[in-house]
């Protein structure tokens, strides 16, 4: 369902249980490992203002998850506090224009453009205090996530300005992982350019930039065969021969939607050269890029998966002159009925989307580059569903999974007696066990997924590698989960 859509089921939902009492003031997409809800923002209107009720779950019908009932209103309204309406208006437009560019505190009703012209006129004087006051300003600019790669690597070339060249590495490397997240090659060469200023050309072939920079070209090359694919190999000659006749390579304009999310899906894609980004509905006006996805990429894979009316589950827009193969949906359906390994293969490629969807979203996760989210999903290693209750991780042993709750629960147990009740349970979406898998600890609680629940395994061998390849903070990210 559309956002609309879903907010006018919660409305009617709502209007039935509580009549005119309650308001939807806020409506946001939540992603999850097994599918995507909606978090609802509720409150009372009164002659004082708000009262704000506790952040509701809705499901994708506009159902709240969590029914809400009078006894829960009622204790959600007694626990409280009543919020006064926003003011209106605020500082006219010609304030800010004249605002002395000497003080040094804050202005904190200046608009992005405003103090992005300020920042930029303290640059071009090049003295040291106007550069010092830049690097003041500075750091309020990254607010805007669209030009972050771009200030980042202005801070760097600031700092390099201001002799601290242990500080505009920091930023450049930072800028560069920005530009790699997007793979706007064209901004990282630039970046590449004044790190190499920096750093020298003996040391510039080791840093971490040049790494970033490499990779990135050589994920853009073309595709050359649909059939060199992975997903593709096990499609024999009569079925090939099929999808050829059946597959039309379409070619996009930069800034061309593919799809949109909540459409009808209705063929897969593959991207055989350019650039595709994945864009995630956050409910307001701008959608949220979650990847970019370059040539030999399985787009839409919902058209092939999902049985009653499939729906887009993201946006799909070219970032330059792209071209992509789009195999209809009905086709590949009836060969994936004759060739059990290509449905299998495409199934898998559904989960790890739902995954990386879900990272991109999540608290923790999210903080981590997209290179480094895409080897968290390489260290996947199944997601397999229980029919019956089942020990996933033995406690006083050194785990060789780590677990994300997928759907249903882990219940934790001291030891293995499972005749009292678990030290505590973990529910859908969570964590458990990264930071033992990834140190070698024994692990000390039994986890044991309950019937009917589905776990996604991470192995813990590739896990310890990714820790011990990667920085400090990616560790101490990593470290958190859970």
């Amino acid at each position: 369902m559309s956002r609309d859509e879903v907010l006018g089921a919660l409305g009617r939902h709502l209007q039935l249980r509580f009549g005119p009492i309650l308001r939807v003031r806020e409506l946001s997409r939540v992603r999850r490992v097994m599918g995507d809800g909606w978090l609802a923002k509720l409150a009372i209107p009164t002659r004082e203002g708000d009262i704000v009720l506790p952040d509701t779950e809705i499901d994708d019908e506009g159902v709240p998850v969590t029914p809400l009932g009078i006894d829960e209103l009622v204790a959600a309204i007694r626990g409280s506090a009543v919020e006064a309406p926003s003011a209106q208006g605020g500082m006219p437009d010609d304030f800010m224009d004249g605002l002395v560019e000497s003080t040094h505190e804050p202005v904190s009703h200046e608009r992005p453009e405003q103090l992005r012209t300020r920042v930029d006129r303290m640059l071009a004087a090049g003295d040291e205090d106007s550069l010092r006051r830049a690097r003041d300003l500075m750091p309020r600019l990254l607010a805007d996530a669209d030009r972050r790669g771009v200030t980042l690597m202005k801070m760097g070339e600031l700092e390099m300005n201001l002799r601290e060249p242990k500080l505009a590495n920091n930023y450049f490397e930072a800028a560069a992982r920005e530009f790699a997240d997007r793979f706007d090659i064209p901004s990282l060469e630039r970046c590449a350019a004044s790190a190499l200023r920096l750093l020298g050309k003996e040391a510039f072939p080791e840093s971490p930039i040049h790494q970033l920079l490499e990779l990135g070209r050589a994920r853009l090359r073309p595709i050359a065969n649909l059939f060199d694919l992975p997903t593709f190999s096990s499609v024999d000659e009569k079925q090939r021969s099929w999808l050829k006749m059946n597959t039309e390579l379409r070619t996009l304009t930069p800034g061309e939607f593919l799809v949109r999310e909540g459409e009808p899906s209705r063929a897969v894609f593959v991207i055989k050269s350019g650039l595709v980004s994945v864009l995630l509905d956050t409910g307001t006006d701008d959608p949220r890029m979650i990847r970019c996805c370059f040539p030999g990429w399985l787009l839409g894979e919902s058209s092939v998966l999902v049985d009653d009316d499939p729906r887009c589950t993201a946006s799909l827009r070219a970032e330059r002159v792209t071209e992509v193969w789009v195999i209809d949906a009905m086709i590949l359906r009836e060969i994936m009925h004759e060739n059990q390994p290509l449905a299998e293969r495409i199934a898998a490629t559904k989960h790890i989307h739902r995954i990386d969807s879900f990272f991109s979203m999540h608290e923790t996760m999210g903080q981590l580059d997209v290179q480094v989210r895409d080897q968290m999903l390489g260290c996947l290693q199944r997601i397999e569903t229980f029919e019956e209750d089942a020990v996933a991780i033995a406690s006083g042993e050194i785990p060789q999974v780590a677990c994300l709750v997928a759907r249903g629960e882990l219940a934790l147990f001291e030891g293995d007696d499972f005749s009292r009740p678990p030290r505590a349970v973990i529910g859908s979406d969570t964590f458990f066990g990264v930071r033992d898998a990834m140190h070698q600890i024994p692990s000390p609680l039994t986890a044991v997924a309950r019937a009917g629940a589905t776990i996604a395994f991470f192995d813990a061998a590739l896990l310890r590698s990714l820790g011990e390849s990667s920085p400090e903070h990616v560790v101490a990210i990593l470290e958190r989960l859970g």
